[in-house]
C-alpha cells in the first residue's frame, strides 16, 4: 500500500435502535415524554473493536485527556460504567462516537493527525462493516472535508484565508441570531446529515443493503455501469467502490465527484 503524504479521516454511519421505553422530563410546568435512541453498535462495542484494530495494527492503544494518559482497561472500565465516550485522543489519532438521533443514525470516526497513522483503512472497517446496522463508510482528507463544509466567516479570518470569492448566506436564525454565513450547498466535497445515513462522498466507500435502501434501491445497480469505479463485495451485502488512483484532496476532482454524488443520491 502507498503510504499517504497527507492526514484523511475515516468516518463509519450506523442505524439506531429501534426505540422502547419513554421517558419524561420536566419543561417548566410541563412534563414531557420522549423515547431516548440508542445507536445500533453501543459505544463500549465501538470502542472495544476499535482498540481491538489499534492492537491488530500494532498501534499504541495509550489514550491522552489533556496531560493525563489512561489506560485501555481504566477506559473501557469507565465507559462501562457511565454506557458513553465522545472523544478520545491517542498521540497520532482522534477517534469520536456521536448519536445523531434527529437524523435516525450514529456515526464512529477515526482521523489521522499524522499523515498514514491509520495504515490501510480496510483493515479498520473490517470488524464494522459486518455488523447488523452498519449503513456506509467513507475515507476523506481531514483538510480538504473540512474547508468544503466550514461556514464561519471567523474560521476562513483566524486561518489568514481569503473568502471573498465564495458564495455567502443567511444562516436562517431570527435576529439578533441571524448572521451571513459561507454557502457550502454546491461544494463538490460537503456531506449533508439525512435521515438514516449522510449524503457524502469519498474516493474509498463502503455501502450495505441498508444505505441502499435509504437512497434508493435503483442506486445499487447503476454501480454496474460505472466504469470508472472499482466496486467489489468485500462482506455480504456490503460493497466497497474505489475512485481508483484518485484522492478527493482539492476541487480540481469536483467533476468525478459531483458525478460519483449523482450515482449514489439523486
Amino acid at each position: 500500500m502507498t503510504k499517504r503524504g497527507r492526514t484523511e479521516e475515516l468516518t463509519l454511519v450506523f442505524a439506531l435502535e429501534d426505540p422502547t421505553d419513554s421517558a419524561e422530563m420536566t419543561l417548566g410546568a410541563d412534563k414531557v415524554k420522549f423515547q431516548p435512541r440508542t445507536g445500533s453498535i453501543t459505544p463500549l462495542d465501538a470502542l472495544n473493536l476499535l482498540i481491538g484494530r489499534m492492537q491488530a495494527l500494532d498501534i499504541e492503544t495509550t489514550f491522552t485527556e489533556g496531560r493525563k494518559t489512561v489506560s485501555t482497561a481504566a477506559l473501557q472500565k469507565r465507559v462501562e460504567t457511565k454506557g458513553t465516550w465522545g472523544h478520545l485522543e491517542t498521540a497520532d489519532l482522534s477517534f469520536q462516537y456521536g448519536v445523531a438521533g434527529s437524523y435516525d443514525h450514529c456515526f464512529v470516526s477515526i482521523r489521522e493527525k499524522v499523515a498514514n497513522a491509520a495504515g490501510d483503512w480496510g483493515t479498520w472497517t473490517t470488524p464494522f462493516v459486518v455488523l447488523d446496522g452498519f449503513v456506509e463508510a467513507w475515507a476523506a482528507d481531514v483538510e480538504y472535508n473540512h474547508w468544503q463544509n466550514a461556514k464561519d466567516p471567523i474560521e476562513y479570518e483566524s486561518a489568514g484565508r481569503d473568502f471573498s470569492h465564495l458564495s455567502m448566506k443567511s444562516n436562517g436564525l431570527p435576529p439578533p441570531l441571524e448572521q451571513m454565513e459561507i454557502d457550502t450547498s454546491r461544494n463538490p466535497g460537503r456531506w449533508v446529515l439525512r435521515s438514516g445515513y449522510v449524503e457524502a462522498v469519498g474516493a474509498l466507500m463502503w455501502l450495505s443493503e441498508l444505505f441502499w435502501d435509504r437512497v434508493g434501491r435503483d442506486h445499487r445497480h447503476r454501480l454496474t455501469s460505472a466504469n470508472w469505479l472499482n466496486a467489489s463485495e468485500v462482506a455480504p451485502g456490503v460493497v466497497r467502490i474505489e475512485v481508483e488512483g484518485r484522492r478527493f484532496i482539492a476541487e480540481d476532482t469536483a467533476e468525478v465527484q459531483d458525478r460519483l454524488r449523482a450515482l449514489l443520491y439523486k
